[in-house]
């Protein structure tokens, strides 16, 4: 028996082999900067070979169609005014700005975009290496390492690298709270969402923090407006949106498309919306839901209550919330989470390992929807629409382990310790202690 008992005991599982080999010191260099670095290249690398149909992967060749439509947009913009009564233009003026540059980087204007994200991406990387560096803790960058190669091609062939990077530049500004709404100010004129974080900051410096955000979007639509007309033309576009099939609201109807409900989709404003009875009255639920969600945030920041919170871990939570509540789910909005996400996961006193561990795993099941098994889904098959039902769970129960996180404020549980390859300091400053 105790031979059985041994023998057991010397066979540990792979998981376990690989959790001890991380902690050891033969991995320390593959932990350490250089070894982060390392990954980050290769596993970059991989994503940019993909949209040329130089790496086999599904779908490959099809993922840049969006960077065409932005250099479409890019002529318009040459031309002196922003896209008016364009059904796909949903974006904030300055985001018109980058879609130039990228089509004018380079003769291809797909290659020029997806350069132009990678430096972007790198410039992410770097601010959370360096900033890791200097807190001991390597967690964020591994996290923006690995999240990113999850969500796969889309990372560079979609927008939103631009409005993460200084989203995450506001989180490490934290400590300086008119430099950090004027980040966010930015973030939010190329896409809405950044100024979402202003309850990240602490109830002393909230004024000051949001009069920046305010004046810098003020300054920035007045010198972008003088640019031509159209600038606001975004905001009628978003309004007018329907379900997206991706959405958290429109994993009902995908259920009932395979169990056999008469269940029609069309393509609307850049993506599959659902033609169906009841679509509208369950958008407007989801979306009832989730602005009372962030706005009892809102006054829980106000009360006070949130003080002893990370501004990451507030910011991740506002920012799901604001995900699982929109009538719009595209893959690439996990780039949003997984940004903020790196920033939490560097700060000593965040509750969000788990939901961070949660996202980056949404982020993997996100690249199996779309583009591995969209069809399917979209067709009503089996696996198309597992895959959705798993990523809507994950996103679910990240939203609200997130939301139970902050409101009740503790030690985060060790669940899943180990599963990634990044050095541990229990002792380590925060990031918004060295901001």
């Amino acid at each position: 028996m105790s031979a059985i008992s041994l023998t057991g005991a010397a066979r540990p599982n792979a998981f376990v082999r690989l959790r001890d080999w991380f902690r050891s010191d033969r991995s320390a260099r593959f932990r350490g900067p250089q070894g982060v670095s390392a990954s980050y290249a290769l596993s970059r690398l991989i994503l940019l070979l993909i949209p040329f149909g130089l790496v086999p992967y599904k779908s490959g060749t099809y993922i840049p169609s969006d960077v065409k439509l932005y250099a479409s947009w890019s002529e318009v913009i040459s031309a002196g005014h922003f896209p008016v009564n364009d059904p796909m233009w949903q974006y904030p003026p300055l985001a018109g700005m980058v879609f130039w540059l990228g089509a004018h980087l380079t003769s291809n204007p797909v290659l020029g975009f997806i350069v132009l994200a990678l430096l972007v991406d790198l410039a992410i990387f770097a601010v959370l290496l360096r900033t890791g560096r200097k807190v001991g803790k390597l967690d964020g960058a591994w996290t923006y390492v690995i999240g990113g190669l999850l969500i796969g091609p889309v990372l560079l062939t979609r927008f939103d690298l631009f409005p993460t990077l200084f989203a995450v530049l506001a989180l490490l500004a934290l400590a300086k709270p008119v430099r950090s709404g004027i980040w966010m100010g930015i973030g939010a004129l190329l896409k809405v969402w950044p100024a979402l974080m202003v309850v990240a900051l602490p109830r002393r410096s909230l004024a000051k923090g949001t009069a920046a955000l305010i004046a810098t979007g003020v300054a920035g639509m007045a010198v972008l407006t003088s640019y031509g007309f159209g600038a606001f033309s975004f905001l009628k576009e978003q309004g007018d949106r329907g379900l997206q099939i991706e959405s958290v609201g429109g994993v009902f109807f995908v259920i009932g498309h395979l169990l056999g409900v008469n269940t029609t989709t069309s393509f609307r404003y850049g993506s599959m919306e659902i033609a169906a009875t009841g679509a509208g009255a369950v958008a407007s639920i989801v979306t009832v839901g989730g602005f009372v969600a962030m706005g009892s945030i809102v006054y829980l920041r106000l009360r006070g209550r949130l003080e002893s919170v990370s501004g990451a871990d507030v910011a991740l939570t506002m920012i799901l919330i604001s995900i699982a509540s929109s009538r719009v789910f595209s893959p690439q909005y996990m780039i949003w989470v997984i940004g903020i996400g790196a920033v939490c996961m560097m700060d000593s006193k965040t509750r969000m390992r788990t939901v961070v561990y949660l996202c980056i795993a949404t982020a993997g099941v996100a690249q199996l929807v779309y583009p591995i098994s969209y069809g399917n889904m979209v067709d009503g098959g089996w696996y198309g629409t597992l895959f959705q039902v798993i990523r809507i769970g994950l996103l679910m129960t990240a939203t609200v382990w997130a939301y139970v996180r902050i409101l009740k404020p503790a030690p985060a549980e060790p669940v899943l310790r180990g599963l990634i390859p990044w050095r541990r300091a229990a002792s380590s400053p925060s990031t918004a202690e060295l901001s």
